[in-house]
């Protein structure tokens, strides 16, 4: 129980408590990972209330799940959404509907929140309305803190680990990433100074700006802690203990909490190449002349980062291209449409012709004009070498590379660009608390890990909850719905524990906390 010298602190004790605890900290819910889902995530806990909206542009085109919602009149989606159970009555029959095109690869609570923000986003796009409406209730406020690493809220988005071109088209229609409060054709307009076109791809650049820039339009950036490193997460008695470092200051500090969100998705990290290619990562070539821009590029890599650095070449630069080719698990590539995606189809287009010339089913010789090849010459700057391998690198850019076909051949390259994919890591959890959420392998987080866990239940053990990309869904608008469901659960305890402590609701921390001994919640902090 409280003793004399301790005391609650509550919201409206924020400057001082930052001030007087510096390296100490208490909040309720701790969010790590400042991405899209998190920022989502955080406007809820902000005390803005989804609900389910027929009025304003009418019911929702599936009548069925319009029905379900109608029984529900006014109550707020993050009390509708209380169970698993709950999540199975009103998208049972998705996987059934003639009238709506739902994803069957996302988690059904992804794709209903998706189907209400963005019903018929696939065949109406620029025509869809949401079909939410957002209140805002102070009571239903909890108090959190969201750490990221990356400097700027919007997580990976924000980061170029591989410097390819900001101004290459994203994947998803422009409608996909908007969050609710500020929109992105909100954004864009005061980027742009005009309205935001139907049907358009925009760019990573304006992507990472309209989520850098949420936060302070939304009015949640006092609970942003960003370029902030989350060193180790362990359980306590009362809740969870984050040892945190602040990269700029090098400020270590101290929170403790009672829920605690994993939002840092499955593309943190990029996979680092192997030893063999350390010699063109190093500085000062034995040979420079042999190391300039005149010499090709090798890019290593099948996928979308792959195909992005090799955009972002002059039209000019030649490219020398590694890459896995398996028809039975093709490059994400192949999926690309040559009318919506022309430069993505024109690089798997060039990887396939390079792959029958290598094993003798095709030759590759003068290509007929393509919609996607006009902004280089293939024949003259690509050279494709299907499931082959580096065998040697020397310091001057030469290499040897190891065809499927057993031969060898020798190139000279100007620099490398390494793309195998990016993971996550789950590296910043307690040993014992990766065994609680089911994480064998921490340093290697994939669409994988999780995906069995969040399938039963997104608290994926008393406390724990996963949201966005880290559930195995990586698109953005397949990353919010586990947001509504973890921020209902989060709110609904608070509340009770409010009651438990002195009989009222009380938006501050909540917590009991001896300033002095660092005790919190009856929980000494070591």
């Amino acid at each position: 129980m409280p003793t004399a010298n301790r005391r609650r602190y509550t919201s409206s004790d924020t400057t001082n408590y930052h001030r007087e605890l510096a390296n100490f900290r208490a909040t309720d819910t701790v969010v790590v990972g400042n991405g899209p889902a998190a920022l989502f995530l955080s406007y809820i806990l902000h005390g803005n209330v989804p609900r389910y909206d027929p009025v304003t542009h009418g019911s929702h085109p599936d009548p069925v799940l319009h029905g379900k919602l109608s029984r529900f009149p006014g109550q707020s989606l993050c009390d509708i959404l209380d169970s698993q159970k709950a999540i199975e009555y009103l998208t049972e029959h998705f996987h059934a509907s003639s009238q709506m095109s739902y994803s069957d690869q996302a988690l059904p609570v992804h794709t209903l929140l998706d189907t209400l923000m963005r019903p018929n986003a696939d065949t109406e796009i620029g025509e869809s309305k949401s079909r939410l409406r957002w209140d805002k209730n102070p009571a239903k406020r909890v108090d959190h803190i969201v750490l990221g690493s990356a400097a700027e809220a919007g997580g990976q988005w924000t980061e170029n680990p591989v410097s390819a071109n900001w101004d290459i088209g994203t994947l998803s229609y422009a409608e996909m990433f908007t969050l609710p409060g500020y929109s992105f054709p909100e954004h864009y307009k005061r980027l742009h100074d005009e309205q935001l076109p139907d049907l358009i791809r925009p760019t990573r650049r304006d992507v990472a700006s309209y989520y850098a820039s949420y936060p302070k339009a939304v009015g949640i950036s006092a609970a942003m802690y960003s370029n902030t490193t989350v060193q180790k997460i362990s359980r306590n008695s009362q809740g969870f203990t984050i040892r945190v470092q602040r990269r700029k200051s090098g400020e270590p500090f101290v929170i403790v909490c009672r829920h605690l969100v994993l939002a840092t998705g499955i593309f943190t990290y990029t996979i680092p190449p192997p030893p063999i290619f350390l010699p063109l990562l190093q500085n000062g070539p034995q040979q420079p002349q042999l190391r300039s821009t005149t010499a090709p590029i090798l890019v290593v890599g099948s996928g979308f980062t792959a195909a992005d650095v090799i955009l972002s070449q002059s039209s000019h630069r030649k490219i020398i291209h590694i890459y896995k080719w398996n028809p039975s698990r093709p490059s994400p590539l192949k999926g690309c449409h040559p009318q919506a995606y022309p430069e993505y189809a024109e690089i798997y287009r060039q990887m396939k012709l390079a792959t029958l010339a290598r094993t003798g089913s095709g030759q590759k010789g003068p290509q007929s004009h393509h919609p996607g090849d006009t902004f280089r010459d293939w024949n003259d700057t690509y050279e494709g070498f299907p499931n082959s391998q580096v065998i040697t690198v020397c310091p001057d850019g030469r290499i040897k590379i190891l065809t499927a076909n057993d031969g060898v051949i020798e190139r000279t390259v100007s620099e490398l660009k390494y793309c195998a994919g990016r993971k996550g890591s789950l590296g910043y959890l307690s040993a014992d608390l990766r065994k609680e959420v089911g994480v064998v392998d921490a340093t290697w987080v994939s669409a994988d890990t999780m995906r069995r866990r969040v399938e039963s239940d997104l608290e994926v053990t008393p406390g724990v909850f996963v949201v966005g990309s880290l559930t195995g869904d990586s698109l953005v608008r397949y990353g919010l719905g586990s947001c509504v469901y973890s921020a209902g659960k989060i709110t609904r305890q608070f509340e009770k524990d409010r009651l438990v402590i002195d009989g009222e609701i009380d938006r501050g921390v909540g917590m009991v906390v001896d300033k002095n001994n660092k005790v919190w919640g009856g929980c000494t902090v070591s």
